[in-house]
């Protein structure tokens, strides 16, 4: 353990940040990548999956065709949605990830040494920031704007940790990558959002069922694969 924590505490010759920025991060892998679990390795590979989460987006775009009355609405509502995946991952994967070159932790031979890569799981382009949690965090300001619901806010604000916890556990992003990340997606979906008003003609009008549907989706996909990795 003293020499994992002489060399994280060590400047990082891959990293072009300062030392406090270096310090937040290497404490975030101490505390969140990986484990000696086989379990917890099998839920973090599957749930850092998109293809995992396709249910919720079913669910989502169930919300949107029956809340909206007419076709209209409803493709601005889609495009409203497209735009903001558009800016949280057009915006990091097409501009910032190949301007900063920030190489992933799992890639840094020096933590590669020191802690597990969960199924051997790795991911060849940049790390700064994460595009995960610029989309996941985008498309909750997004429907917390539109739903106003309290129980579907508090599924898509735990879709979103759950997700970033999952790209800390598996050693693809340092916490400052998250936290841009979460800004970013927050602008996203707020920018979104006002292309939505702008060319939206009146409010949704979502049912109870609407907002409960998608919250259930959301924990039946998390319950579900834990039992599928036990």
């Amino acid at each position: 353990m003293n020499i994992e924590l002489q060399i994280l505490l060590e400047p990082l010759n891959s990293l072009n940040s300062l030392n406090s920025i270096n310090f937040f991060d290497r404490f975030g892998i101490m505390a969140f990548w990986g484990s000696d679990s086989t379990f917890i390795d099998s839920v973090a590979l599957c749930l850092t999956d998109p293809l995992v989460w396709v249910p919720l987006f079913v669910s989502l775009l169930y919300l949107v065709i029956h809340s909206h009355p007419n076709n209209r609405e409803r493709l601005v509502c889609i495009g409203a949605v497209c735009v903001c995946l558009a800016l949280s991952a057009g915006v990091c994967n097409l501009i910032v990830k190949p301007l900063v070159c920030r190489p992933r932790p799992c890639n840094v031979e020096e933590l590669r040494l020191m802690f597990p890569i969960p199924g051997g799981y790795g991911e060849k382009n940049y790390s700064f920031f994460s595009s995960h949690a610029a989309n996941y965090m985008g498309l909750t300001t997004f429907f917390f704007l539109l739903v106003r619901n309290k129980i579907m806010t508090i599924a898509m604000v735990l879709l979103t940790l759950v997700n970033i916890w999952t790209r800390l556990y598996l050693g693809q992003h340092y916490l400052s990558d998250i936290c841009v990340g979460l800004l970013w997606g927050v602008v996203s979906g707020t920018l979104a959002w006002q292309v939505y008003k702008k060319y939206s003609q009146g409010r949704p009008d979502f049912s109870n069922s609407d907002p409960l549907i998608v919250s259930t989706v959301f924990f039946a996909t998390v319950l579900l694969t834990m039992l599928y990795c036990v």
